[in-house]
């Protein structure tokens, strides 16, 4: 089975140029920008390739875009790699890309869905009375519980994405998150606002996801290829709910991107390549977790490393060894919670012997752990956590040292 998966950008990661080389040097490329352009009535490659970064920034022309880059990308590489995922994750609007490429939206209905949502999103905030920012360097309880005092009905504020630890957008009323701010400023916090022309992933989109509902159903949908990680559950789909209800909840729910990931290293998820322009999900995931390797496609130059296992294979290995001697440190000193002391004991001990044994031949000069040994030893160490009762993440291995 398949350990890669396949990760789809949002909104910020447009950019003057954006698929050109896949223009370029692919038939497939050329093919969608032209169905994308017939779909929504405008030449969206000349708007992608010499149009101003105002114009492609704006909300209904951003969507459609991203959209069309990334479904190019997964085209490029299941045509070049061919390597099937085990999931597909979008952040954002990059969660209609992974249903286009899992099958469950036709491409074309899926360009006239997202102009639509760009449109209807852009239009949900006429008075610009809501407004978005990053903020990092913050815990996510402390952020919610500021977030819950400072918002009221007329002016409500909430946490919009959770990216990575600390790092996170707040979105809502203008006055709501600039109080937010203010508050946070003397935490040490960090922030920046973002070009957005609403406050997206909040309350005040409720009225937007009532409209955009009936939008939805104007599309069939089909059954999924590959497992979809959905923002709203960071879980996959499932089948007794439908489509439409995970996507109107995504106009007012959170992006839960950093469980989402959780989620895929639960999965043994061991790399993941983002596909489109930019290479934002790739920083957050190298954020995340030292235990998978993240790969970037945005253009044609980015196969020459996808296409060499070896270099992978050895890449993964790497990494695979340096979350290892981690994770062997914290299997030695983190508290144990099991309040069985002779099941602890009996269990344990001959554990610590064979990761004993493990730290030995790491420490001989030019002997190399095998790919087996490797897992064998990760797989040591999370029984070692199972035994001492600590949840294998990687926020509670911090807090059991």
């Amino acid at each position: 089975m398949s350990n890669v998966a396949l990760l789809f950008p949002g909104q910020g990661s447009q950019m003057i140029g954006m698929g050109r080389d896949f223009w370029n040097n692919f038939d497939v490329a050329k093919k969608l920008f032209e169905e994308a352009s017939d779909a929504i009535s405008f030449d969206l490659r000349k708007l992608c390739f010499e149009g101003s970064m105002n114009e492609l920034t704006m909300t209904m022309n951003a969507q459609p875009a991203l959209l069309t880059v990334s479904v190019i990308a997964f085209q490029v590489y299941m045509q070049e790699i061919g390597l099937e995922p085990a999931y597909l994750a979008g952040h954002s609007l990059g969660e209609y890309s992974a249903l286009v490429c899992a099958g469950v939206l036709s491409f074309h209905d899926a360009i006239k869905l997202v102009r639509q949502r760009g449109i209807i999103m852009h239009n949900a905030d006429p008075y610009q009375e809501g407004t978005m920012a990053a903020i990092s360097g913050i815990h996510l309880d402390t952020l919610q519980k500021i977030c819950e005092q400072v918002s009221t009905i007329e002016c409500p504020a909430c946490v919009a994405c959770i990216n990575a630890d600390q790092q996170f957008v707040i979105s809502g009323h203008r006055q709501a998150i600039q109080e937010i701010i203010k508050r946070t400023e003397s935490m040490g916090t960090k922030h920046s606002y973002i070009n957005v022309s609403g406050p997206y992933h909040s309350p005040l989109m409720q009225h937007a996801a009532e409209q955009f509902e009936i939008e939805l159903g104007q599309y069939p949908y089909a059954l999924a290829k590959y497992p979809v990680i959905s923002n709203v559950t960071a879980a996959p789909y499932e089948s007794d709910r439908s489509v439409t209800d995970y996507l109107n909840m995504q106009m007012t729910m959170p992006v839960r991107w950093l469980e989402s990931m959780h989620y895929l290293i639960d999965q043994k998820v061991t790399e993941v390549i983002e596909l489109g322009s930019k290479h934002v999900l790739v920083s957050l995931m190298s954020k995340i977790t030292k235990g998978i390797v993240p790969y970037s496609l945005s253009q044609p130059s980015d196969l020459l490393m996808l296409t060499n296992t070896h270099e992978r294979k050895n890449k993964l290995l790497t990494i695979r060894k340096n979350w290892l001697s981690e994770l062997m440190v914290t299997a030695f000193i983190s508290r144990n919670y099991n309040p069985d002391s002779i099941s602890y004991t009996q269990t344990v001990v001959p554990l610590f012997h064979q990761l004993q044994r493990v730290q030995e031949q790491m420490h001989k000069n030019g002997y190399e752990l095998s790919e087996e040994e490797i897992n064998d030893a990760l797989q040591v160490c999370h029984s070692i956590f199972t035994a001492k009762q600590i949840p294998f993440d990687g926020t509670a291995l911090i807090d059991a040292i």
